[in-house]
């Protein structure tokens, strides 16, 4: 009896919730839904030959701030070497260690400025795809486990036209 009782109060509290629910869903507002896009971010900096090119800009800086290191380490050590005194030591180090300090300061703000430019242009052209397809949000495609509408081969060749008219600008 006690087991009917409980089945007779859980079969009412359903009801009364699916037909309040029903209730709730006539009243309320029909909602736009969302369109939404995906891109492989990572397949358009692979993709875009810009970002190949302050990846080798970069490599060849950070390549001639390790020679200046090794180079500061030899003129050091041959300056020790030779017997020279403390304080001359300690002045040599001082000056190397400020030169090495500036190079890579730069080489740092060098990277720093060219990834900026970087997610700049390739956020503006994500940007432009999204809206031209009329796209409401992008996420990344490693977020999202079904669904979207890829966007990642129009952004690559948006980011491969505005080169190539970046290109056309600067040899004019």
């Amino acid at each position: 009896m006690l087991n009917v009782q409980k089945s007779f109060a859980l079969v009412s509290a359903i009801m009364a919730v699916s037909i309040g629910s029903g209730a709730l869903a006539q009243t309320a507002p029909t909602v736009k839904s969302a369109t939404l896009g995906v891109v492989d971010r990572d397949k358009v900096i692979t993709s875009f030959n810009k970002a190949q090119s302050a990846a080798e800009e970069l490599k060849k800086t950070e390549e001639s701030v390790r020679k200046l290191l090794e180079d500061s380490n030899k003129q050091y050590e041959e300056a020790k070497n030779a017997k020279k005194p403390p304080a001359e030591l300690e002045g040599l180090q001082k000056r190397l260690q400020t030169k090495i300090d500036d190079e890579y300061k730069k080489a740092q703000a060098k990277a720093q400025n060219l990834e900026t430019q970087l997610e700049t242009d390739i956020d503006s052209a994500i940007k432009a795809e999204a809206a031209s397809r009329k796209l409401d949000t992008v996420l990344m495609k490693g977020a999202v486990l079904l669904g979207g509408t890829d966007i990642t081969e129009g952004v690559v060749k948006r980011l491969g036209s505005s080169a190539s008219a970046a290109s056309k600008t600067v040899t004019k």
